[in-house]
């Protein structure tokens, strides 16, 4: 995918994850890990509950290596 010659017209999390794995950005494990971790990202922002946070926080290794993978094949894209 040419970066100049592609526009994504989306601006929420859900959808850029949906386009990245239907421009082959994402594989569907992925994918799904990332819409895991959006999901992760409201609840946090509305849920005030230590065990979500313990589960939340054990979930950030595989986020982090989620963004990395994602970011480099963006910067090649």
């Amino acid at each position: 995918m040419d970066r100049l010659s592609r526009r994504l017209d989306v601006a929420s999390p859900k959808p850029i994850i949906r386009a990245s794995l239907e421009n082959g950005l994402l594989t569907e494990e992925q994918a799904r890990l990332a819409l895991a971790m959006a999901d992760h990202r409201n609840l946090t922002a509305h849920t005030y509950n230590e065990a979500l946070a313990h589960e939340i926080f054990a979930a950030l290794p595989a986020y982090r290596e989620l963004m990395q993978v994602w970011l480099d094949r963006l910067a090649r894209s």
